[in-house]
């Protein structure tokens, strides 16, 4: 499995952090601007997981189904079902502290293995950038947007 490891720092407190990364209601492709809304579906969610496909049509399709889970404080971790291009059992997690200067830190870790070509060039290109490209277009860009919003 491909392992890459980042931090994320971000103005949002971490309650908001934690909310928009369990927030699955009909407006989760507009906290995360990566998904398309066309293939998010939810299809269960308890009080601390959830089961949910969602995925991207840009730079190419990849959809994935997912089991949530942020049943330990501060935590969640999201842990591939079924993908078109990343094997089951793959996961990323999140771990939100408080920032000393306040908002919050978000410690990933993207842990992920690739199926066929464009999985395995995919998450190739991750570990090649050490974790820039998610770091920037997922976590960053989200975050920067939700705090547009807040303040």
């Amino acid at each position: 499995m491909a392992r890459v490891a980042f931090e994320v720092d971000t103005e949002l407190s971490p309650q908001q952090v934690i909310s928009m990364l369990t927030d699955f209601s009909p407006r989760r492709p507009e906290l995360w601007p990566t998904l398309a809304r066309e293939l998010y579906c939810v299809h269960e969610i308890t009080t601390t997981s959830a089961e949910v496909q969602e995925g991207s049509l840009r730079p190419t399709l990849i959809w994935e189904r997912d089991h949530y889970d942020w049943s330990i404080a501060g935590w969640v971790r999201w842990t591939v079902q079924e993908s078109n291009y990343s094997k089951p059992g793959s996961y990323v997690q999140a771990i939100v502290q408080e920032a000393a200067s306040g908002g919050s830190r978000v410690l990933v870790e993207w842990n992920r293995t690739g199926i066929g070509l464009k999985g395995k060039a995919l998450i190739g290109l991750v570990v090649l950038t050490r974790g820039a490209i998610i770091r920037r277009k997922v976590f960053k860009r989200a975050f920067a947007r939700a705090a547009r919003q807040v303040g």
